[in-house]
């Protein structure tokens, strides 16, 4: 969508079609933008940003799929990495719309 991933070290972040930088390399991992997000990684939480760089829903989930359709499926954050965390759906403000409490998702 316009944006190009870029990585400087062990962070990821992105540059537009002039080079110009657009997020800066900070995220230890970045996604591909789908409906107008991508998914960012910053230490072993999720979140997405938008295309200017802003961060819509903060890094703060276990594991996230991209949105379809408006909605993306997410496990919650948790203090038992391993044990807790159940998934839900979360819409592209960050507003839970299917609460967390199954075991799966996608």
């Amino acid at each position: 969508e316009g944006l190009a991933k870029v990585r400087l070290g062990d962070k990821w972040g992105y540059i537009d079609k002039s080079g110009q930088e657009i997020v800066p390399p900070k995220y230890n991992g970045v996604g591909n933008f789908q409906e107008g997000l991508a998914q960012v990684c910053l230490g072993d939480k999720y979140g997405y940003i938008d295309k200017s760089g802003q961060e819509i829903i903060p890094p703060k989930y276990l594991e996230v799929n991209n949105f379809q359709d408006g909605l993306a499926a997410v496990r919650e954050p948790s203090f038992l990495f391993l044990w807790g965390g159940k998934w839900g759906y979360i819409d592209k403000t960050g507003k839970v719309v299917v609460p967390f409490k199954y075991d799966g998702a996608r």
